[in-house]
């Protein structure tokens, strides 16, 4: 489905806010005959400026609540990563009290609108107008901390990748920096993945497509790229750490692990295979997800230290797939397999 957060577009700050409704108020001009007394003309003009100011207020504040998908009722995905990703809690209370100024501002123009009715004078039809602004202003400059606080976390909500439950997913897993990002670069459609030679460059899930032909369809494989997770107690990792984990657990068909046998991604062996055993024994949903293993960075691995790490785990010769991702070498054997698997029987 399409990543519910992408609607939550920039949340204008108090400023910009009245900025839009008093301009736009002070443009607008009311009904009324020209050969209307002035009284009637002042009374006129100043309610149809205070009634569009609030207008505008009421009808952004409300668009601004409705960019926020109500949490509660998202697919576990979406509604777990943003839990993790923002205070579910302090969102909602944020909502809330943006939420309860409406009927302030209703307040506002009532008793202002019930005041210009009974002036005696064009110029203290002005004088209410500006009181009505005054406390306007106030009420929606309060909120100020609560729209920048809502505009602050809408980027992080609207980099969740957009999942399609209906639609299979391979996710990359593995220690930082084994090189999970540049093997879904390579062998997906996602080209942008960005790619540095240290640790936790990926800090959000990035998405990409691999396009199967089959004999009357096509089908598309989502593959997802994961931060890299440490190997520690769940309750010791971090946001980054945590949206691998999700993906793991909730949406994963088939899981790739990726080593780097080799000292360049500054974690041992002996670390890569304690997370290797975690979720092979945590999220592989007792065998009904497969899990492969690629060896990566042969070109900077030596011989022991790849039959070191297959004395590890106790692997066969054809029981992993040894790649180097920057150079794209045997990749291309990670694509027939993954197309061997969801082709099935054509």
């Amino acid at each position: 489905m399409k990543n519910p957060f992408d609607d939550f577009y920039h949340v204008p700050n108090s400023k910009e806010l009245l900025d839009i409704a008093f301009k736009r108020s002070m443009k607008s001009s009311a009904q009324v005959s020209k050969n209307a007394p002035i009284l009637i003309k002042a009374k006129k003009k100043e309610s149809k400026r205070i009634k569009v100011a609030i207008e505008e207020l009421v009808s952004r504040i409300l668009k601004i609540i409705k960019l926020v998908p109500i949490i509660d009722e998202l697919p576990d995905f979406y509604r777990e990563l943003a839990s993790i990703l923002v205070d579910i809690d302090e969102l909602k209370l944020t909502l809330g009290k943006i939420n309860g100024i409406l009927p302030i501002l209703n307040k506002i123009e009532r008793e202002h609108l019930s005041k210009l009715s009974r002036i005696e004078a064009p110029k203290e039809g002005d004088q209410i107008r500006r009181s009505a602004f005054g406390r306007i202003s106030s009420i929606i400059n309060k909120q100020n901390n609560n729209l920048e606080y809502l505009n602050k976390i809408r980027g992080s909500l609207r980099e969740i990748p957009s999942i399609d439950y209906t639609m299979p997913c391979i996710v990359f897993a593995g220690y930082p920096n084994v090189g999970k990002s540049s093997i879904v670069k390579n062998i997906s459609t996602n080209k942008k993945i960005e790619v540095k030679e240290y640790p936790f460059t990926t800090k959000k899930l990035n998405m990409g497509h691999i396009e199967i032909e089959k004999r009357f369809n096509k089908i598309r494989i989502q593959c997802l790229d994961t931060p890299g997770i440490l190997d520690r107690p769940m309750a010791k990792r971090n946001r980054i750490e945590l949206q691998a984990i999700l993906a793991l657990s909730l949406i994963s068909d088939l899981i790739l692990f990726v080593f780097d046998p080799t000292p360049a991604s500054g974690y041992n062996v002996e670390s890569q295979i304690e997370l290797y055993n975690e979720i092979k024994y945590n999220f592989s949903k007792e065998g009904q997800i497969e899990l492969l293993i690629i060896f990566n960075k042969m070109d900077l691995a030596k011989e022991t230290e790849i039959q070191y790490l297959r004395e590890k785990l106790n692997l066969k010769e054809n029981e992993y797939f040894l790649t180097n991702a920057l150079t794209g070498f045997n990749l291309d054997k990670i694509v027939s397999h993954i197309k061997e698997r969801y082709r099935g029987n054509e």
